[in-house]
């Protein structure tokens, strides 16, 4: 048995007792501030030698079980990552995550000659071992630069990797990552002149915006934007949501919120409501497509008795990833008709079954106008319009339009 292990072993358990202890005691929550922070700065060195253990152990682990030792077949597990799995408690994407870092600090053995060479950014690995950075910072650090890997030379990434690793190891105090990660980017941007181009190649092809399916009354959106229209957005948010200049759009605020000066709501939920704004304020630009002359135009559908009952359910034709109808509340609709126009339309099923075929003849060779357009398409569903196709069946109902 190696003693130093069974040393270590018995000085972690004392640290998680201690730990422990302080946790069950609620010591922490009458703490003055200096015993505070004297406590997390401890804590997060602690933290980080962790975290250099187990980036490195699962190196370690994965590398025994490749070879006729098969560690982890040997623990009675299927693989290396399972091993780290019963071991630590860690969920298998963390266990990858600290398998791909271990790859880029681990020594590398060349299969002709069997030498090992250094660590891809050995400056680097040294700081993670001693505690002066931890997962967070080692990814930080190196993804931009395992970028460039292929397209600059070996001794400039060198020189960088050493200029990393001083930064970690000689302010004293630990390093975001945010600002490691800044550092890191426009070193790599100095070194890949020529990278630029294939960047943006690449950019391209990976741009990508989608809806999702509408889940507990959300409809999620994912997707990647190049750089030039996702500073674009965060220059139209941060005008919007400027707290020093003129509210602008509308905000959605609970409806027994009595103080108009108060804004509750999260940066995410302004960031919401300014895209809302924003996406108001588009169909009436100039180089925008129209619809029969007018701006494209947002219908939301609600039956007669919802109408007057001021509650219930309408629809949203393809709002979601599914492209179909959507339900959605009726205060949805309460909040386009604050910004846009409102129609009420009342038809006979029958009337509308009767009628149907000589409208749609009468209409072949007109368009609707733009302020003319929702009461048609909630009439017909099959006539021709400019508008976008709505599944609606004849019915009674109001139409919204934005």
């Amino acid at each position: 048995m190696n003693t130093t292990m069974e040393r270590t072993r018995e000085t972690m358990a004392h640290a998680v007792a201690d730990l422990r202890s302080i946790l069950v005691s609620g010591t922490l929550d009458t703490a003055d501030r200096d015993d505070m922070l004297g406590f997390m700065i401890g804590v997060g060195d602690l933290y980080r030698q962790v975290e250099a253990t187990l980036v490195i152990g699962t190196g370690v682990i994965e590398k025994r079980s490749a070879t006729a030792e098969r560690f982890d077949v040997a623990s009675d597990c299927r693989s290396a990552n399972e091993v780290m799995q019963r071991t630590t408690g860690a969920a298998p994407t963390t266990i990858k995550r600290w398998s791909r870092l271990a790859a880029v600090v681990k020594p590398e053995r060349t299969l002709a000659s069997g030498e090992v060479r250094p660590a891809e950014f050995p400056a680097l690995r040294d700081a993670l071992t001693t505690g002066a950075l931890g997962a967070d910072g080692l990814e930080a650090a190196t993804r931009p630069l395992r970028e460039i890997k292929d397209r600059v030379a070996s001794t400039d990434l060198a020189e960088v990797d050493e200029v990393l690793a001083a930064m970690t190891t000689t302010t004293g105090a630990p390093v975001m990552c945010a600002t490691l990660r800044e550092l890191s980017l426009r070193l790599a941007t100095d070194l890949d002149l020529t990278g630029a181009e294939a960047e943006e190649e690449k950019a391209f092809q990976g741009r990508a915006l989608r809806l999702g399916v509408k889940r507990n009354g959300l409809v999620p959106i994912t997707g990647q934007l190049v750089p030039d229209v996702a500073g674009a957005l965060s220059v139209l948010l941060d005008s919007i949501n400027n707290p020093h200049g003129q509210p602008a759009g509308a905000k959605f605020r609970p409806t027994d919120e009595s103080d108009e000066n108060a804004d509750v709501r999260s940066m995410a939920q302004r960031n919401h409501d300014a895209l809302g704004t924003i996406l108001a304020a588009v169909p009436n630009a100039p180089d925008m497509p129209t619809n029969g002359g007018g701006a494209p135009v947002l219908v939301i559908h609600a039956t007669e008795d919802t109408v007057r009952a001021g509650e219930g359910w309408a629809t949203i034709p393809g709002a979601d990833g599914t492209g179909t109808d959507l339900a959605v509340p009726f205060a949805a609709a309460k909040h386009v008709g604050c910004c846009g126009t409102i129609q009420h339309l009342t038809t006979a099923p029958k009337r509308t079954h009767r009628q149907a075929h000589h409208r749609q003849a009468a209409l072949q060779h007109r368009s609707a106008a733009c302020d003319q357009r929702p009461g048609p398409v909630l009439r017909d569903p099959g006539m021709p319009h400019p508008s976008p196709v709505v599944r609606d069946p004849p019915r009674e109902g109001m139409v919204q339009g934005r």
